[in-house]
């Protein structure tokens, strides 16, 4: 039985990691343990593989969504998740402490430091006959977008021409002054609210879109989503708000609010788009469930822990 099943994902980063992926290969040896490499070819391969996996440790090359993936295939077992960067946007290891370069990523490997996070849970359906019919649940392990953030999403799975956090400021120019924002009907533990919101963000991580950071304070092991909800305002004021969320601190505006939850509800009479972990999980939906697994998950990750973003 191999000790490391390595999952790429050669489409990672529009392609680019294709490069990565060879640098990677050429660093395993170095683990000092057996391991086998298998790329993924589809969606949804990673999960198969993942489940699949004999290995203790099954590692997720790629961006935010391989990791989705592959911690999708390993719920429920004893495997641990280790992670390698290469996507274009990176949000999750922001919050884990897992660096870029790769010969640290290997290190951090062999060192097998694991510890526990939490890993959340969502849901997306329609209304029919008065009550919403929800699809199977899902788990995801850096953060859920609904409504603007949610369409930039699937904006930036259109784009193929850029990466990084270029890619996602772009897609973001191109759906302002499109959106319609919705009314929503948001519940969570001891509060609720009706209105327009031009996004709710709920964040197991501190940062999303590759380095937008709508829930700078969350933590992914206090059994808790942090819930960032912005206001229907103007593309002026959206504008005037990117330098500050791009900036990693807590943004302040009246049209800003918080809250810490275990469960949040979010419905609308109104269709809407979700994402969990950058992939896009609603393209026409209008009710949304999300919930908490404490420590689920067994990962991998640097001694002593996050913070650390390099």
């Amino acid at each position: 039985m191999t000790e490391y099943t390595f999952v790429m994902n050669p489409a990672a980063a529009k392609g680019a990691a294709q490069r990565t992926l060879v640098e990677v290969e050429r660093l395993l040896p170095g683990l000092g343990a057996t391991y086998e490499v298998i790329r993924t070819q589809c969606t949804g391969h990673a999960t198969q593989i993942a489940r699949a996996s004999e290995s203790r440790n099954v590692v997720a090359v790629g961006g935010d969504g391989t990791v989705n993936e592959v911690a999708n295939g390993i719920m429920g077992s004893r495997k641990t998740l280790g992670v390698i960067p290469t996507g274009s946007g990176n949000d999750f290891v922001k919050s884990v402490g897992i660096p870029r370069r790769l010969q640290s990523c290997i290190d951090i490997l062999r060192a097998l430091n694991v510890r526990r996070i939490d890993a959340g849970m969502v849901r997306v359906g329609n209304f029919d006959n008065g009550s919403t019919i929800y699809a199977s649940q899902r788990y995801f392990v850096n953060g859920v977008g609904i409504g603007f953030d949610a369409s930039v999403a699937q904006r930036v799975s259109e784009i193929s021409y850029l990466r990084g956090t270029l890619l996602y400021l772009v897609a973001v120019l191109q759906i302002l002054g499109k959106f319609k924002v919705p009314e929503f009907r948001i519940s969570a533990d001891g509060y609720s609210t009706t209105g327009k919101r031009l996004l709710i963000a709920a964040g197991n991580g501190k940062s999303a879109g590759g380095g937008f950071y709508l829930t700078p304070e969350a933590t992914v092991d206090d059994g808790r989503l942090d819930v960032c909800m912005i206001q229907d305002v103007s593309v002026l004021t959206i504008l005037g708000l990117i330098p500050k969320v791009l900036s990693g601190k807590r943004l302040e505006h009246k049209a800003v609010s918080y809250l810490r939850t275990a469960s949040l509800q979010v419905e609308s009479n109104d269709l809407f788009k979700v994402h969990a972990d950058g992939e896009v999980v609603g393209r026409d939906v209008n009710g949304v469930q999300l919930g908490v697994e404490p420590g689920a998950i067994l990962m991998i990750g640097p001694r002593g822990g996050p913070p650390n973003d390099k």
